[in-house]
């Protein structure tokens, strides 16, 4: 099975790019089928975690463009509707 190496801590990465390095990892771990089910578990809720954080990240970077876009007096491109 595992080498039993514990989750990482849950500590929030610094940086949108950390975050996805971690999630990469995760998903590799999981992928592999040799975690037991509670680190299997504990690794899901880590990627969760991880998940939110990289959505607020990408939410903020957005916010942060369409500010700019509009200080600027520019015309935002319109968002792709989710799922086209």
């Amino acid at each position: 099975m595992s080498d039993a190496r514990p989750a990482r801590a849950k500590s929030q990465p610094r940086t949108l790019e950390a975050a996805i390095a971690r999630l990469e990892e995760i998903v590799a771990r999981l992928e592999s089928g040799e975690e037991s089910l509670d680190a299997s578990v504990r690794l899901f809720e880590e990627a969760m975690a991880l998940s939110e954080f990289c959505r607020k990240q990408l939410d903020a970077a957005q916010a942060r463009i369409e500010r700019l876009v509009e200080k600027a007096g520019a015309t935002p491109t319109p968002q792709a509707e989710e799922g086209e």
